[in-house]
């Protein structure tokens, strides 16, 4: 059996940008739409006495020769119960021709790179070239990555952001405010 390449977050991190996600988000959107990607539902197992499940995704994208499975899971209650992220992810990648293991790692940041470029595309083909002002419907990971991977296709002067928690939409400003040069505004409900 061939070695195994195991990935951490951190590696993940160093080893991927968003305008890349963005353009492999692209094409497997493209592939799939051409119908050369097999992607059955999402499998599901709930832990009601957590509050929590898990989901089991895989995946094959025939032009690529890439086949893996991520398993993700959401679990709200662990930030406030145990520090953890609400949603955390591992990826296992497969060689299809035998179906040896690959590569392990890291799913998290892929995850919610994953989330922020498939917006990107969306706002590449149905927002209008001149838009300039975006708004955030909630202030957390996900509304991260989306504004910044919109900010690889599109200039962004000003942001705006509403969530349930005023604190961690001003956590939000503050946050984006060091990574984007924009102006930021908090809405009110």
């Amino acid at each position: 059996m061939p070695k195994v390449l195991l990935l951490t977050k951190s590696e993940v991190e160093q080893l991927l940008s968003m305008r890349e996600t963005i353009e492999a988000v692209e094409e497997a959107f493209r592939a799939k739409g051409m119908g050369r990607v097999q992607m059955p539902p999402k499998s599901y197992v709930f832990f009601r006495e957590f509050n929590g499940d898990f989901r089991v995704m895989p995946a094959y994208l025939e032009n690529l020769g890439a086949a893996g499975v991520k398993i993700v899971n959401a679990h709200p209650e662990n930030p406030g119960k145990y520090g953890l992220p609400t949603v955390m992810a591992v990826i296992v990648l497969i060689d299809p021709k035998t179906g040896a293991p690959l590569a392990i790692m890291d799913g998290t940041t892929i995850t919610n790179m994953r989330t922020g470029a498939a917006g990107a595309v969306a706002v590449k083909y149905l927002a209008r070239k001149d838009s300039r002002v975006f708004a955030m419907v909630g202030a957390g990971v996900q509304a991260k990555t989306q504004l910044l991977a919109i900010s690889e296709g599109l200039r962004v002067e000003e942001a705006r952001v509403n969530d349930i928690s005023k604190g961690r939409a001003e956590e939000y400003v503050r946050a984006m405010g060091e990574k984007m040069d924009a102006e930021f505004k908090v809405l009110a409900d």
